[in-house]
């Protein structure tokens, strides 16, 4: 009787260890739980096709709401807008849309990635451009899709701190691009 019971433990044991074996094989094998979804960031240049939409907005002197003036420039596949904003609310007193493709699109948005568009500083802290150089202009540059801002970024004429990680210059320089007269179109907006 003292045998049996003897190989019967040495049986349990075994078929025990032989099965934490196969559990931590399987473990090792299939990360241990549900699997695991690898999420590979958006290029730029992939929303190309999408609703979404690229825009620089020059928010200019801080003044009297009478007297203040923006200039947004909205670009997607399909148009590229030109607002004169007057006043702190948002008052476009002046719209032009000009015609846009997919592959006029593609193009501009391969520029801005390599100008550094997509860089900058996500800081909760730096997220409000307002009241920052105020006798100079303000430049917000931002990426939407479907109504949902997926990036804000600000930059001043003033230097110093922004959150923009981009070549400021360039940047500002392929938006105006996107509209054509944009020199007569801007002529007497104070900024």
């Amino acid at each position: 009787r003292l045998g049996i019971m003897y190989y019967t433990r040495y049986f349990i044991g075994f078929v025990a260890t032989i099965g934490l074996i196969i559990l931590l094989i399987v473990l090792l094998f299939h990360g241990g739980g549900k699997p695991k979804v690898v999420i590979t960031p958006k290029t730029l240049d992939s929303y190309a096709t999408t609703d979404a939409t690229v825009s620089m907005t020059i928010d200019g002197p801080i003044n009297a709401n009478q007297d203040h003036q923006q200039i947004r420039i909205l670009v997607n596949n399909q148009d590229a807008t030109f607002q004169h904003i007057q006043g702190y609310q948002g008052n476009v007193v002046n719209q032009q849309n000009f015609a846009n493709n997919v592959d006029a699109y593609t193009n501009f948005l391969f520029a801005l990635l390599r100008t550094g568009f997509t860089q900058g500083n996500n800081s909760k802290l730096l997220a409000d451009e307002r009241g920052r150089c105020p006798l100079g202009d303000r430049y917000i540059f931002e990426l939407t899709e479907g109504g949902k801002t997926l990036q804000r970024y600000w930059a001043t004429s003033c230097g110093g701190t922004q959150t923009y990680g981009g070549n400021l210059s360039t940047t500002i320089t392929l938006f105006q691009n996107q509209i054509p007269n944009y020199s007569n179109l801007s002529q007497g907006i104070t900024l």
